[in-house]
């Protein structure tokens, strides 16, 4: 004889839940790209705000080893504030890492569906071209085409690097 746990058969799930819905994500089908826009657009800020938050945190830890080794704390006590400060070092070129990453995401969705008739005109689309050029990634290119075009100027021809 089987038993069942209590709450067997699962009960179906939450609002916002459609078959339609799902049966479109496991068919492959592109979700809707207003959607995609608003949560690209989040991801950018939370990062940004993450990346902020890491370099304070960093600030702070370097003002409390200092002012450890300035009262003449234990060495113990300094070796470990020292390690929290290295792993506050540590974490931030990671969250900027994934902050550009989140930016060029946002950047392609945004030039990919610019034109699209659910985002022309929106709120959403006016935010996500704010948070782009606050970042320097509004304009045509992204930034590459200057990228390129100072890499073509650090090297003389036949110089070797």
């Amino acid at each position: 004889r089987v038993v069942l746990a209590p709450g067997y058969p699962p009960s179906p799930p939450g609002p916002g839940f459609t078959m339609a819905a799902s049966a479109a994500r496991r068919a492959g089908k592109p979700a809707d790209p207003l959607k995609q826009l608003k949560v690209k657009a989040s991801v950018c800020v939370r990062m940004s705000k993450e990346v902020a938050y890491y370099q304070k945190e960093a600030g702070e830890n370097e003002t409390r080893v200092q002012g450890m080794k300035d009262e003449g704390k234990d060495i113990y006590d300094i070796k470990k504030a020292e390690e929290v400060l290295q792993e506050s070092y540590m974490m931030i070129p990671d969250s900027k890492n994934r902050f550009q990453k989140s930016l060029e995401d946002l950047l392609d969705h945004v030039r990919e569906f610019a034109t699209d008739a659910a985002l022309v005109g929106t709120d959403d689309l006016a935010k996500a071209q704010t948070i782009l050029s606050e970042n320097d990634m509004g304009d045509e290119d992204g930034g590459e085409a200057a990228e390129e075009a100072g890499a073509g100027e650090e090297y003389a021809e036949g110089e070797i690097f």
